[in-house]
């Protein structure tokens, strides 16, 4: 039988004793480094859902006052209808209706942003909507 051609003295495939303690430090270096990945990997994670939930939040406040709005509207135009078909005096109830239901419309839509001011404040630290500079700053 002849000699392994590294000329070790042992069988191949084995590792000497060096071999394998070098062997075992690259694997615990490299489970430390995996270990630090994750960990920033979480926490970026946690991050991007925490974003991702503010958007969700902002879009279903932003529906909602949309359907307010339009609801508003629709409602005052039909109560002014109405009582110019009943009272016969078209279409001036029709119009005055229409803007006291458009008025309401904006009245909701404001409450509903300072109510949403309110509860995203704390969690921001500032108010919702990016920062826009005026035509003054320079």
């Amino acid at each position: 039988m002849s000699e392994p051609p590294d000329k070790r003295g042992s069988a191949p495939g084995e590792l000497s004793p060096q071999e394998r303690a070098q062997f075992e430090k690259r694997i615990s270096d490299l489970g430390s480094r995996l270990g630090t990945a994750r960990s920033e990997r979480r926490e970026s994670e946690g991050q991007a859902d925490g974003a991702a939930e503010g958007r969700r939040r902002g879009m279903a406040y932003g529906m909602r006052m949309a359907a307010d709005l339009v609801a508003s509207v629709i409602v005052g135009s039909i109560v002014g209808w109405g009582l110019d078909w009943v009272l016969g005096s078209r279409p001036w109830l029709f119009l005055i209706f229409f803007l006291l239901g458009f008025a309401a419309g904006v009245l909701n839509v404001v409450r509903a942003y300072e109510r949403m001011q309110r509860e995203l404040a704390p969690g921001q630290g500032s108010r919702a909507g990016p920062s826009v500079p005026d035509d003054d700053d320079d």
